[in-house]
């Protein structure tokens, strides 16, 4: 790769054994093969966990980040500790997307179409077939996009 944008792409909820250590050596990894961009959907889950990671490597690598925030107050809905974890990581974002004013059907499939349509590569952790994460996936490949499925 070289000077590529990468969106992310994640379940919400991960499993007890997720490998978040492994995870900071694949996203280490894309900025090494050239990833200076990133499309972050803000999420609770892979989202947050990747971006959290991801804005400790802005201290060692040039690496830009958009949060791509489907409607106005989607933290509101997270719980105590990922709201604070979500307002510290956004602050840390070099660019801010908000797409709607309010939750509206369809905000997080225009999210997620937007962060695909922007990026030359999907990072993705899906471990199933249905689900907000295997249409990203699957929207992606129908677009011709490099799909990286995390190997955690």
């Amino acid at each position: 790769m070289n000077k590529t944008a990468c969106a992310l792409t994640g379940h919400r909820v991960l499993p007890a054994n997720f490998n978040e250590q492994k995870l900071s050596e694949e996203l280490e990894n894309l900025i090494k093969d050239g990833c200076c961009y990133f499309y972050c959907g803000m999420a609770e889950g892979f989202d947050l966990c990747a971006l959290k990671i991801l804005a400790s490597f802005k201290k060692t690598y040039p690496i830009k980040i958009e949060a791509c925030i489907p409607y106005k107050g989607q933290e509101n809905y997270f719980s105590a500790q990922m709201k604070t974890l979500y307002r510290e990581l956004v602050l840390q974002c070099d660019e801010t997307t908000v797409f709607f004013d309010r939750y509206t059907d369809g905000s997080f499939l225009i999210r997620n179409r937007y962060m695909v349509d922007k990026a030359d590569v999907v990072f993705s952790y899906c471990t199933r077939n249905t689900g907000g994460t295997a249409y990203t996936v699957r929207y992606a490949e129908s677009k011709g996009k490099k799909v990286i499925h995390a190997l955690l």
